[in-house]
């Protein structure tokens, strides 16, 4: 008989270094978009669990040194393939016990119908704009969880102002699945800790002011400055937007983007290779969380 003791085992020696177990009346009056009811209507509880992401691979896009792998082995490698033959070895353990697993991974590149917002880690994403519902009162597919928020309630990670997840343990270097169960198993408490304080150094730190403590991430800012649209970014020479009115506010950080012109410019922020696996290098070094775990690490919440 399958126990949350027992699916916490089996998900720390299948590679998960977090694991929690939300109760499914945690979402009740979430986002109908984003409700794991929605996906799996008779669901008693959600299972959550966290892989870290590696402290080097954000000091040497730090340190200038490297910045291809941070995107390829932090952020693709997690989320389509150790995460998926993760997810795939714990749904078969619990339907072999005659119980649904809906197995639910980082959608990186969709927004649901109404999502205007897009994600700095792909070449672009794609809004599911002309989805219609299959029947009078169902919400239109696809159901996109809001994985933060599901971190949360299942015990795992705080929310931070900018909206991502910080672990107690990786701070925000960290990356989430889920499964959607009707496996009844014993519940763990949401988190109820407030790790991000609101200090405001990620939004210092941002080299494109895409971070607001009143309204968090402006994602397409992020997309542009991700990409390296900054002084900063050791790519960049003389030739960069050379003919572009704009060029000395966008170096500064000062041109504000939006999904239009963000995309326009997409084309001349090419420095390192995107085309293989459609994943933008990150040439902003994630600053904003690397500021965000060396504040959580000198207050000792880590």
């Amino acid at each position: 008989m399958l126990t949350a003791k027992l699916i916490k085992e089996k998900a720390r020696e299948y590679g998960a270094d977090l694991v929690g177990i939300g109760d499914i009346a945690g979402f009740a009056g979430c986002d109908p978009r984003r409700d794991p009811k929605g996906i799996l209507p008779d669901a008693s509880c959600v299972i959550g669990c966290g892989f870290r992401v590696p402290r080097a691979l954000y000091k040497t896009m730090e340190r200038g040194i490297q910045f291809f792998n941070y995107t390829q082995l932090g952020v693709k490698l997690i989320d389509e393939e150790l995460s998926e033959v993760f997810l795939l070895k714990m749904g078969a353990l619990i339907e072999n016990e005659g119980y649904d697993a809906c197995l639910q991974r980082n959608v990186s590149n969709l927004r649901v119908k109404g999502d205007h917002t897009t994600n700095p880690e792909l070449c672009d994403t794609y809004e599911l704009a002309l989805a219609e519902p299959v029947a009078p009162g169902k919400v239109a597919p696809d159901i996109i969880m809001d994985f933060p928020q599901a971190a949360r309630i299942c015990g795992l990670a705080d929310v931070s102002c900018k909206g991502n997840a910080i672990s107690p343990v990786f701070g925000p270097f960290v990356r989430f699945v889920f499964i959607v169960t009707n496996l009844p198993l014993k519940t763990d408490p949401p988190f109820s800790r407030h790790l991000c304080d609101h200090c405001g150094e990620c939004v210092q730190a941002c080299p494109g002011h895409a971070v607001s403590m009143e309204s968090g991430l402006d994602t397409w800012q992020c997309a542009v400055y991700y990409r390296g649209a900054h002084k900063s970014n050791p790519f960049v020479n003389e030739d960069f937007l050379k003919e572009h009115p704009d060029r000395e506010a966008i170096l500064n950080g000062a041109r504000h983007f939006d999904a239009a012109s963000a995309r326009a410019i997409y084309p001349q922020i090419d420095f390192l290779p995107m085309r293989p696996t459609k994943y933008a290098p990150c040439l902003c070094g994630k600053r904003c969380d690397v500021v965000c775990y060396r504040h959580l690490k000198e207050k000792g919440l880590l």
